[in-house]
Formats: C-alpha cells, sequence, structure tokens
C-alpha cells in the first residue's frame, strides 16, 4: 500500500514490511496518555498505526464486525506483517476482534498486549458522559450539569442496551453543550467537531457491547495500572474471584490508569515483547 492508509492514523513509519496495530479511541486533550504519547518509549524501528474510529464510527447502526473488516481491510492491502495488536481500555474489546482477523489472516495468533482492558458497559458509558458534562460546570453552572447527570443516571438504569443509552445521553449531551457554546461563542464548525466527537465516542462504546473479547483477553498479555476502578482491578472488584486468571500473562505497574501510556519502563516493556516474538 503507497498511500497513507484512511482509517489508520500512521504514528510512526520506521519499517516498510511490518506494522503494530494499536486499538484506541484518540482525543486531543483528554486526561489519559495515549499512543501518541506512548510510541516515544518504544524505541526505533517499528511502524505503528492507530484506529481511527471516527472514520467508521458516523453510523451508529454499523455492525461491530464492520468496524474491524474496514481496518483489517487496510491491513491486509498493505501486504504488512502484524507484528502485535495493542488495545487501551475500551479499546481492548476491538483489540480483541482485530487480533482474531489478523490471527486468519497471518495463521498464528499475534502478540496481543492490553492496557487496562474495560468492557464497554452501560456503567462506563455513563461515567465518560458524566465527566464530559462535568468539565462544562464552570461555564453553565453545577445545577445544569447536575440535571444532566441525574438524567443520565436515570438513562443509565432504563435503557435497553448500549445503543439505545448512547442515543439517550447524546441528547443530553447536545443540550448541556449548545449552553456551553453559547456562552464561550464558539463558532459553529468547532461546535460541530465536538458533538460529532461526543457522538462517536459513544457509539464506539455501544458498538463494542456486540463483541466478546474474554476469549481472545485470555490469550493475551494485560497492562495492569495501580487504578481500582480500572481495568482488571474494577472488574475484579466487581466480581470477587470469578477474574483471576483473565490474561495468558498479567504486568503490574505500580502507576495510576491516566500515565499507562506515557511511563516509559511500560513502553520499554512492551518493546521487549514485540522482540522476543520476532
Amino acid at each position: 500500500m503507497s498511500h497513507a492508509p484512511s482509517t489508520w492514523n500512521v504514528l510512526t513509519e520506521d519499517d516498510p514490511t511490518s506494522v503494530v496495530l494499536a486499538c484506541d479511541f484518540d482525543a486531543t486533550g483528554r486526561a489519559e496518555a495515549r499512543f501518541t504519547d506512548f510510541v516515544a518509549h518504544l524505541g526505533t524501528g517499528l511502524t505503528v498505526w492507530e484506529t481511527v474510529p471516527q472514520a467508521v464510527a458516523t453510523r451508529p447502526d454499523l455492525p461491530a464486525e464492520a468496524y474491524v473488516k474496514q481496518w483489517t481491510d487496510e491491513v491486509r492491502a498493505s501486504g504488512r506483517r502484524v507484528r502485535a495488536v495493542l488495545g487501551f481500555c475500551a479499546g481492548s474489546v476491538y483489540a480483541a476482534a482485530v487480533a482474531r482477523e489478523i490471527e486468519a489472516l497471518q495463521g498464528g495468533f499475534p502478540l496481543t498486549v492490553l492496557f487496562d482492558p474495560e468492557r464497554a458497559s452501560a456503567a462506563s458509558m455513563y461515567w465518560q458522559f458524566h465527566k464530559a458534562v462535568g468539565q462544562m460546570a464552570p461555564t453553565v453552572g453545577a445545577a445544569e450539569t447536575g440535571f444532566a447527570q441525574d438524567a443520565g443516571q436515570r438513562a443509565q438504569e432504563d435503557s435497553r442496551d448500549l445503543a439505545d443509552l448512547a442515543r439517550q445521553l447524546l441528547v443530553l449531551y447536545h443540550a448541556v453543550a449548545a449552553k456551553a457554546f453559547d456562552k464561550l461563542g464558539i463558532d459553529a464548525a468547532r461546535r460541530s467537531e465536538l458533538t460529532e466527537t461526543a457522538g462517536a465516542f459513544l457509539s464506539y462504546l455501544a458498538t463494542a457491547e456486540q463483541i466478546e473479547p474474554m476469549p481472545v483477553w485470555g490469550r493475551s498479555t494485560v497492562i495492569t495500572s495501580a487504578t481500582p476502578t480500572s481495568g482488571l482491578n474494577a472488574l475484579r472488584a466487581l466480581n470477587p474471584g470469578r477474574y483471576d486468571e483473565v490474561a495468558a500473562q498479567e504486568l503490574r505497574f505500580d502507576v495510576a490508569h491516566v500515565d499507562l501510556l506515557r511511563t516509559p519502563a511500560i513502553g520499554t516493556a512492551v518493546a521487549a515483547l514485540i522482540r522476543d516474538r520476532t
């Protein structure tokens, strides 16, 4: 493939014959470190592509298989060998689906490394909404954002599935955001960008519900942070004794969830795993 991929962002381009695939919903300005931070700690010699969810999240009715197919079709067309599949948080669900497709394509299961993997759930979707709305409190006031958060909590309890919840939360988000944009004087183009990103993210989470990741997670390496409410820590806290051995290998680091992808020692560890498999 001579041209740049359209459903992947090229983070590094140091190897023309192979690629490391990273699955995440990237967003500029988020608290969590990003794969754009992480590649600086992998060393040289690797090509790393990261999923572009916005390119495939514009249709909420698009099934998960279609999301994954658009990504893997471009990998197949590139002719590159996949050296590893990485996934961050809810992106680990998509990483599982991508890894399955790469196994079918290459005839062997790729090294798969997951950073605080989390399944999409109504609770996690609501929490992301809660945080996003809460950031607008200094602009529109705590009463306004609190009302939206309470309504979102009720939607979480009453929704039929994640797609239904995503639609309800997006309506609530738009209502608060419109008032915030008015007060801040944000222009139409920027308004559209922000609301489209919010909608794409909710669609990304809702569609992940269609994927069963656990069989692949059981063959993967998991990087676990010290944050009790993230990744396998949260899964185990909610389900005592059920998820003690989720992964083939688990590496624990005494760093916060938000810092996983900016911690040099973690990049070094993952780079070593990639080298050992090739």
